[in-house]
């Protein structure tokens, strides 16, 4: 095992021990039971799948599965051009603001600022 596959393995491995694996299934295969053992690489094309059955976020996931195929530069080189990553819980926050808006989001007053810190701390608080 590499050390790019060693994250990717122990979370996976992390999770599996925590989920009931379902009968069937690609986490039933000897693929994944290979990549578990740090024998193979996860598909790219699999991570969201993956990450759904075994409950982590698919983003963390993605990034581990691709540093299998790319060095850490090629990596940040994609994130610099395709945006910002954000975790599930972020996007989910975004999804809210647009379904709110009914439109195009505006640039946050100090108003909307203020209440966004507020409604997050908040949130910690609990």
């Amino acid at each position: 095992m590499t050390d790019r596959n060693f994250n990717l393995v122990s979370l996976l491995n992390d999770r599996m021990s925590a989920a009931p694996v379902p009968p069937g299934g690609f986490l039933a295969s000897k693929l994944f039971h290979m990549i578990l053992r740090g024998d193979a690489k996860l598909p790219l094309d699999r991570v969201e799948e993956v990450a759904s059955l075994i409950g982590t976020d698919a983003r963390q996931l993605f990034r581990l599965a691709a540093r299998q195929f790319y060095e850490e530069e090629a990596i940040c080189l994609f994130e610099r051009m395709l945006g910002t990553p954000i975790s599930n819980e972020e996007q989910k926050w975004l999804d809210e603001i647009r379904s709110a808006a009914d439109g195009p989001v505006a640039e946050p007053s100090g108003t909307a600022r203020r209440l966004v810190r507020a409604l997050v701390n908040a949130q910690i608080a609990e």
